[in-house]
């Protein structure tokens, strides 16, 4: 009986994307529902891997650059400097940066890092601590500014990230910047890559990407839709998305993903992409990584999520783990040795 009303389902969406699709894209539809995209090797040069260096069981700060740049071969990651109370406990303390300056004073030559500037401390949420009673206009002096500023001579940072995954509130005190509301990211990211470009003209200044893009399709979508109507891509140098799970009919359906992504006038970098589990994300990467290539022209890079992760063996992300039955991943022995 499950198996009838997943069979359901499946035909329920399929249709609902056929009905509103033009006839080449319902060709591509039909394909999906009969072929699914086969796998293909991935090229791994443009391949990184997100890393936030905070848990010391996969090792120290150089030793887990080392085995990300020398193991396996990764040039590109993704870190976060995350505007936090531990960072800044009052309004009136200066910012300490000696975490984060631990992370990029270790980098190794020709490690690419990609810093996201995100989140706020708790005392955000009190609005007599904005400048000029403005939420976005504090993140950006009290947090965008100082960040670049000291590390716009850094080698081994070639660009930085205004905020991370605006449509959702993961931090309570975040919620008082209003990004959920597209024009006020909107709002946030013309001032902070204002900002970035006067500080660091050198360095690439990008915009946030949203929680993944097919993610309750068309709704974040939308958001991002939003943001290119707005004139988003004038205030970034890529444009930056996260893709997880399948939902590839969400990217070849009129007016879907595909058609989206391929009306953009800049490079496209897929900064959070995976699955969970140590032995289904090769054949994730594989699949749907080569699938985005071919229906989307302008993507350059993909950053696997993530490096090491504690939780649960099932919903793991890490291509390490802490699970002594599944130390690393299939995906982290490709990276090391390049087969299958």
């Amino acid at each position: 009986m499950l198996k009838k009303f997943t069979r359901f389902l499946k035909f329920f969406t399929l249709s609902t994307f056929l009905l509103s699709s033009s006839c080449s894209d319902a060709g591509d539809l039909l394909s999906l529902a009969f072929s699914p995209p086969s796998r293909k090797p991935i090229d791994k040069s443009i391949v990184g891997v997100n890393n936030f260096f905070v848990d010391r069981q996969f090792g120290s700060i150089p030793a887990q650059y080392s085995e990300i740049k020398n193991t396996l071969g990764l040039r590109y990651i993704r870190i976060l400097a995350a505007w936090t109370d531990e960072v800044q406990p009052t309004p009136n303390s200066a910012p300490n940066f000696s975490f984060y300056d631990d992370i990029i004073n270790s980098a190794p030559p020709g490690v690419e890092l990609l810093v996201v500037l995100t989140h706020t401390p708790s005392w955000m949420a009190n609005p007599a601590n904005w400048i000029n009673g403005d939420p976005r206009s504090t993140f950006v002096e009290r947090w965008v500014k100082p960040t670049i500023s000291r590390y716009r001579n850094s080698a081994a940072v070639s660009a930085f990230e205004i905020f991370n995954e605006p449509d959702i509130i993961t931090v309570e005190s975040d919620s008082v910047l209003g990004l959920t509301e597209p024009a006020n990211y909107f709002d946030l990211l013309v001032k902070g890559y204002q900002a970035g470009k006067s500080i660091a003209g050198n360095k690439l200044i990008i915009m946030a990407a949203t929680t993944s893009i097919q993610r309750n399709f068309p709704n974040v979508l939308r958001y991002n839709q939003a943001l290119r109507d707005l004139g988003a891509d004038g205030f970034t140098d890529i444009w930056n998305v996260h893709y997880y799970a399948t939902s590839y009919e969400s990217v070849v359906t009129n007016n879907g993903i595909g058609d989206f992504l391929n009306g953009i006038s800049k490079p496209i970098w897929v900064t959070e992409s995976g699955e969970q589990g140590p032995n289904k994300q090769l054949s994730y990467v594989e699949t749907a990584w080569p699938f985005l290539q071919s229906k989307i022209n302008g993507i350059q890079r993909f950053y696997y999520y993530q490096f090491g992760e504690t939780g649960p063996i099932d919903n793991n992300f890490g291509l390490r783990t802490t699970d002594p039955s599944f130390p690393v991943s299939d995906l982290y022995l490709f990276f090391r040795d390049g087969t299958r």
